[in-house]
């Protein structure tokens, strides 16, 4: 009977750690998930494919991030360029590392 309890109560501790874990992780991508929508998403659209609805006003036409060819190299230097200094016709965005960070997180689990 000891034994079971100790087995029962491991496996709660381990599972709140694996929870923590997991809501950390979810923070970074549902305030990654915000940021797309808010400063992304009207040109490069929901699913990354560049068809937001600013984007057949625009040329070039923006980034498609369900392609294979944009994950190669760095992408999270990438991203960061780009999103600080801009790519024309693309405006440079004032955020924090953190913010980046969260967006590049949102981005590879979601278009990669």
């Amino acid at each position: 009977m000891k034994r079971f309890l100790f087995i029962i109560f491991s496996a709660m501790f381990l599972g709140n750690g694996f929870l923590g874990i997991t809501n950390a992780h979810g923070g970074e991508y549902d305030q990654g998930k915000s940021l797309y929508n808010s400063k992304c998403m009207i040109c490069h659209g929901a699913n990354g494919k560049g068809d937001g609805p600013a984007a057949a006003a625009m040329s070039p036409q923006p980034k498609d991030f369900a392609r294979p060819e944009f994950w190669q190299g760095d992408v999270d230097k990438k991203i960061t360029d780009t999103v600080r200094n801009g790519l024309p016709p693309m405006p440079a965005f004032s955020l924090g590392d953190d913010e980046i960070k969260a967006i590049i997180a949102y981005m590879s689990h979601t278009f990669k």
